[in-house]
């Protein structure tokens, strides 16, 4: 009697351990009844995916670049419009910001990050920055080999910290304009007044 009822309760659990598996396996299929979609694959395959993506599916969004920005490639050159001014011209001064790397780079271009600064030997004549009032952020996608310029027309007036009076002006001479965009500079432009 003990052995018989041994093998109903055997027969039972393998019974229940089937329709179990059958209901977990159910769980796998969509109610269209369709597999889920696979994982893609990150390698370099061009292998296409065994399953097929619904209609209604959103399109992959396109491939992220296969370089990293080389921020060693990012460089910053000053210039200027002429060499010599003549008394009463005032000079146009630039700032070249140019990816020489072989990926793109984000790089914040705006005035937030811009520094025009002009000296006279270790006098500090003007800087953009002293007295700047509403700076923004523009970040830009720069691609390999592009470049952003900003100009600026230096009225011949000197700045101080602060944005304090200075009543004084620069005159004759010769200056240096030097550029900087956020952690890059530029080397020096000189350039003279009359």
């Amino acid at each position: 009697m003990v052995g018989v009822l041994a093998l109903i309760v055997l027969a039972l659990l393998v019974a229940g351990g089937i329709a179990l598996a059958n209901f977990l396996g159910s769980l796998g299929t969509s109610d269209a009844g369709t597999p889920p979609a696979a994982p893609m694959s990150t390698g370099a395959s061009s292998a296409t995916p065994t399953s097929t993506a619904p209609a209604a599916q959103a399109p992959l969004p396109a491939a992220a670049p296969s370089g990293v920005c080389n921020e060693a490639g990012i460089k910053v050159s000053a210039a200027v419009d002429k060499t010599q001014y003549a008394a009463g011209v005032d000079p146009k001064l630039t700032l070249r910001v140019t990816n020489t790397g072989k990926a793109p780079c984000n790089i914040n271009v705006g005035t937030s990050q811009m520094e025009f600064k002009v000296t006279s030997g270790e006098d500090i004549v003007f800087n953009s920055r002293d007295c700047q009032a509403d700076s923004t952020n523009l970040v830009k996608s720069l691609q390999p080999g592009a470049s952003e310029t900003a100009s600026f027309t230096w009225k011949r007036n000197r700045s101080a910290a602060g944005c304090a009076k200075v009543t004084a002006s620069p005159g004759p001479g010769t200056y240096v304009f030097m550029a900087t965009l956020g952690k890059w500079s530029s080397g020096k432009t000189v350039f003279a007044l009359q």
